[in-house]
């Protein structure tokens, strides 16, 4: 299977300011252990990590225009490997900044798209399974989704069907529900065929919509025919660093234990 990936880190980060003025939030550091010796690594290295142990052969990373630190820690640290940047101009919207980056990796059969500010525990093996999980079921996309108390605060699984233990077909899903139908709310990882997630995202852009939401392209997929599968996780495996309640606790959950298959 022929794998890119899309990481998006053109946002301002202005939940964790003023550091992130200065600092991009994909460079905030977390302390892990490497080889049982704790080791201080930003989220992107540990994203960029999990995304090539299940074979990414090349990687875009969406970027502000004005932010050149991502780029220097990147190539100084993963200069061998292929990585691409692209920028956002403009704060459009997860979907905008995940279409400019399609746009380096033509050539790809499947995209994970990633955002910059989080990571699933043991993602490589999650992502793993998730691979299994199209060939068995003929699918077009996966999603991960957790339960969580205040849904209307995430994109929500609206409508579904399950067809195994913790993996469910995706009818209908919406951003941020007023009247959510579920609690499952989406992660911030993806895996979908490049071609039905380039078609989606192009008719919105198409659509001239200055904000353009991912979870509208995966709605306009799944309109379309696409068999989008959800995949159920803990609801602890999300670990994120958006706000500083979450960085301080993903912080504390990664310093004390090896929970993150990190070489």
């Amino acid at each position: 299977m022929n794998i890119g990936a899309v990481v998006t880190a053109a946002g301002l980060g202005s939940r964790n300011g003023p550091w992130t003025l200065v600092f991009p939030k994909a460079l905030l550091p977390v302390v892990v252990k490497v080889n049982r010796e704790p080791h201080i690594r930003p989220m992107l290295d540990l994203i960029i990590t999990a995304l090539t142990r299940v074979g990414c052969s090349r990687i875009c990373i969406t970027r502000r225009v004005d932010d050149e630190g991502i780029v220097r820690y990147t190539k100084a640290l993963w200069g061998t490997f292929n990585i691409d940047f692209t920028t956002q101009p403009e704060p459009r919207g997860f979907g905008d900044a995940v279409y400019r980056g399609l746009g380096c990796l033509n050539g790809v059969e499947w995209v994970i798209v990633h955002a910059d500010d989080g990571l699933l525990v043991n993602e490589s093996s999650i992502l793993t399974n998730a691979i299994k999980l199209v060939n068995e079921h003929d699918a077009d996309g996966i999603v991960f989704v957790r339960r969580v108390s205040n849904p209307s605060r995430y994109g929500v699984l609206q409508g579904f069907t399950k067809v195994g233990d913790g993996v469910y077909r995706v009818i209908d899903i919406a951003e941020k529900p007023r009247e959510p139908k579920s609690d499952l709310a989406l992660t911030a990882v993806y895996m979908f065929r490049y071609s039905v997630l380039y078609d989606a995202l192009r008719k919105m852009e198409d659509d001239g919509r200055f904000i353009v939401e991912f979870t509208d392209a995966i709605k306009l997929a799944v309109n379309d025919n696409a068999k989008v599968l959800a995949v159920e996780v803990n609801p602890r495996s999300w670990l994120s660093t958006g706000t500083p309640g979450d960085y301080s606790a993903t912080y504390s959950a990664i310093q004390g234990a090896d929970v993150l298959e990190v070489t």
